[in-house]
C-alpha cells in the first residue's frame, strides 16, 4: 500500500481540535490513519483545552502535535488555524474539521487544481456535506473504507443544505492571507464559514469546488459546536453582517487592520 500513495507534499492538514467527548478523539484518529494510508502529506494538529486529551495519536510521518493550554470554555477556532497557518511550510494547507471524511480522488483533484490553477481556496466537494450516524460512523472508523459511507444505502442527512461551506477545503496559503486568512472576530461557533465565502466572493476570489460528497462523522453536539453562548452568538452575526455589508475597497483597508496577518 505504500508504494500506491499518492504524493501531496506541498499539502499540510492543520486540525484544530478540542476534545470534548470521545466520539470527537475516535474521529480525528480514525481521519488521521485513512488520509495517511491512500497519501503522503503533513499534519498539524493543535489541542487547546484545560487538559490533555490527545496522548495516544498514531504514529504518521509529517505529523506535529501541539498541547495548548486554554481554559476559556469558548474554542478560538480561527485564532487557532492561523496560529497553524503561520507555522505551515508548504504551499497548501487544508483547513480541516476532526470529524470532516473526503474521498482521496477529490482531496487529489482540489490539491491539482491549487498547484495548477493558482486558485485561492478550493473546497474538495460539491456542497453536499452528509452527516452519517452512529452506527455507520463507527463502522468507518474501525474499518477506514470510504466504500461504506458511498456505497451503502445508509441513513444521512445534510449539514447544511445542498450548498454547504465548512468542513473542510484547501486554500493556497499565500493567496489566502491576502485575503485576511481566518477572521478572528470570530471568537465561538458561528457564521464564520459562511463569513470566508461573502469575504472571498467580495474580493474576486471565487472559491471553487470538486464533484463528490463530505462525509461528517458522528459526535454529541456540545456549547463548541452550538449557540451555546449568547453574547458570543451575537459577536459573531454582528461580524458577519458588518463584512457582508462592505465593497471590496472598504473590506480590503478592513482586512489590513487584522493583527494577525501583519
Amino acid at each position: 500500500m505504500k508504494n500506491n500513495k499518492i504524493n501531496l507534499k506541498d499539502l499540510t492538514f492543520c486540525i484544530p481540535v478540542r476534545i470534548d467527548s470521545p466520539y470527537r478523539e475516535r474521529n480525528l484518529v480514525a481521519a488521521l490513519k485513512f488520509y495517511a494510508r491512500h497519501i503522503h502529506c503533513n499534519y498539524i494538529i493543535v489541542e487547546a483545552a484545560k487538559e490533555q486529551h490527545l496522548k495516544k495519536l498514531p504514529s504518521i510521518e509529517g505529523l506535529t502535535y501541539h498541547f495548548i493550554y486554554d481554559d476559556n470554555p469558548t474554542f478560538h477556532r480561527t485564532y487557532y488555524i492561523n496560529q497553524m497557518l503561520a507555522r505551515t511550510t508548504t504551499k497548501i494547507a487544508a483547513i480541516w474539521d476532526a470529524d470532516a471524511i473526503v474521498a482521496i480522488s477529490q482531496l487529489n483533484k482540489a490539491y491539482r487544481r491549487i498547484i495548477e490553477e493558482q486558485a485561492t481556496v478550493v473546497y474538495p466537494y460539491d456542497g453536499c456535506f452528509w452527516r452519517i450516524n452512529d452506527f455507520f460512523s463507527s463502522f468507518f472508523c474501525k474499518n477506514l473504507k470510504i466504500s461504506l459511507l458511498k456505497d451503502f444505502p445508509i441513513m444521512k442527512t445534510l449539514m447544511c443544505g445542498y450548498h454547504s461551506v465548512g468542513g473542510g477545503f484547501l486554500v493556497n496559503v499565500k493567496l489566502y492571507k491576502e485575503c485576511g486568512w481566518e477572521n478572528e472576530y470570530f471568537i465561538g461557533w458561528g457564521p464564520e464559514d459562511a463569513e470566508r465565502y461573502k469575504r472571498l466572493l467580495i474580493l474576486n476570489k471565487r472559491p471553487t469546488r470538486i464533484s463528490g460528497p463530505l462525509y461528517h462523522l458522528h459526535h454529541p453536539r456540545g456549547d463548541n459546536s452550538r449557540d451555546g453562548n449568547k453574547q458570543v452568538a451575537y459577536i459573531t452575526k454582528k461580524e458577519y453582517c458588518h463584512v457582508c455589508s462592505m465593497q471590496p475597497d472598504e473590506l480590503k483597508k478592513y482586512i489590513e487592520t487584522w493583527d494577525w496577518i501583519k
